[in-house]
């Protein structure tokens, strides 16, 4: 990939290829290649589950009805649900953009 073609959404996708190989090393022992979808959900579900958990607790203590925890874990939950639909989107768009800037050059 050249240098020009890096944009937006390639470097949101290689950033939750890099996180979703990140989790599987420390996961797993084998070590595969040629998963970047899959990467790239697991790290969109990491992503989501961080940002979810954080806003979940603190919007916990704002509701005032709720335990800190509780709001933290459904949050987690929520945003690993969300995370997963991010992942697979920007994988999607980056392949996209990448098929058509192939199909351009051949032209």
């Amino acid at each position: 990939m050249s240098l020009f073609t890096i944009g937006f959404w390639g470097i949101v996708d290689e950033s939750l290829q890099w996180i979703g190989k990140g989790a599987t090393s420390l996961l797993t022992r084998r070590r595969r290649s040629g998963q970047a979808e899959e990467n790239a959900v697991i790290g969109g579900a990491l992503v989501g589950a961080v940002i979810g958990a954080i806003t979940g607790f603190a919007l916990s203590d704002f509701w005032r009805t709720m335990a800190l925890t509780v709001g933290a874990i459904i949050g987690c939950l929520l945003g690993a649900c969300i995370g997963v639909f991010l992942g697979s989107f920007v994988e999607t768009v980056d392949d996209t953009i990448k098929h058509v800037l192939a199909s351009l050059k051949s032209k």
